[in-house]
């Protein structure tokens, strides 16, 4: 049965984020799923915003700085993709650490003090541990990720990469548009269905005629996960909507085009030695 997440959410100097019961529990890393609150952004970006766009570039770099300083992190190691909704994977090690991934929207790496990151406002932010290997990934999965089976390639990459064996890799789903406020056409519904089996669970009032249905972009991608040989026991899902919940999140779909962004990492701690 998939672990659903009762609220996790911690405040650290004044920074607040969210994190999954299961990854907590691992000390050799650090992870997080960002709000939006406690930074120095304004308006419509208030406050904690991780965009870059409409003049916000020095207030995310604040911003950033304030999170990684909250987490002990490296605001400077922070590895922050050019997402493009493809299906993109970077193996980021310590040569090209310091590279712009352009077009990119899912990283791995088994390398200390790197933060893998990916930016979501309604996307799917998943992070994923290998505690044997100890190994890392971050994807970013929209409609358009999932339907290109994004996070079912990242797994299969740190197999390929690391040795990773997909039955001890940890998945955290985290905050994303909830179902009920994500109707989808004809074209979202014919690309989801061609990577996922169990249609009944991820489209909710599916209407023939219109060809539209309610899509559960949280369990569209556990299903992935799954498909990939992850465990349904490794698997967690904050449950958590972006779109509903106001305070604490941006969301693209209720917010429009003029919106903020979180951000979502993980990285292997400094400390830990392999």
């Amino acid at each position: 049965m998939i672990h659903t997440l009762s609220m996790i959410k911690k405040t650290k100097g004044n920074i607040s984020f969210f994190q999954s019961e299961k990854l907590v529990n691992h000390s050799e890393i650090v992870h997080f799923f960002s709000s939006r609150n406690s930074g120095v952004s304004n308006g419509v970006f208030e406050s904690l915003n991780f965009g870059t766009r409409h003049g916000e570039e020095k207030n995310m770099k604040t911003n950033l700085l304030l999170l990684a300083n909250s987490l002990d992190l490296d605001a400077a190691k922070f590895i922050i993709p050019k997402q493009t909704h493809g299906d993109k994977i970077v193996i980021v090690t310590e040569t090209n650490s310091f590279d712009v991934f352009e077009n990119t929207d899912a990283l791995v790496t088994n390398i200390p003090s790197i933060t893998l990151s990916v930016k979501t406002a309604d996307c799917v932010p998943i992070l994923l541990f290998d505690p044997v290997k100890k190994a890392i990934g971050a994807v970013h999965s929209g409609w358009r990720g999932t339907a290109q089976n994004i996070a079912g390639k990242t797994v299969k990459t740190m197999s390929q990469t690391f040795g990773s064996e997909p039955e001890n890799i940890i998945v955290a789903i985290g905050p994303c548009i909830g179902s009920k406020n994500y109707e989808v056409g004809i074209e979202v519904l014919q690309k989801i269905k061609s990577v996922t089996s169990d249609h009944k669970r991820i489209f909710d009032s599916e209407n023939i005629k219109t060809g539209k249905a309610f899509l559960d972009l949280t369990h569209a991608n556990v299903q992935l996960c799954l498909q990939a040989g992850i465990k349904e026991k490794n698997i967690d899902t904050l449950e958590l909507c972006t779109f509903t919940m106001k305070d604490d999140f941006f969301s693209a779909r209720r917010d429009g085009h003029i919106t903020g962004r979180m951000i979502n990492g993980i990285s292997i701690k400094s400390s830990f030695k392999k």
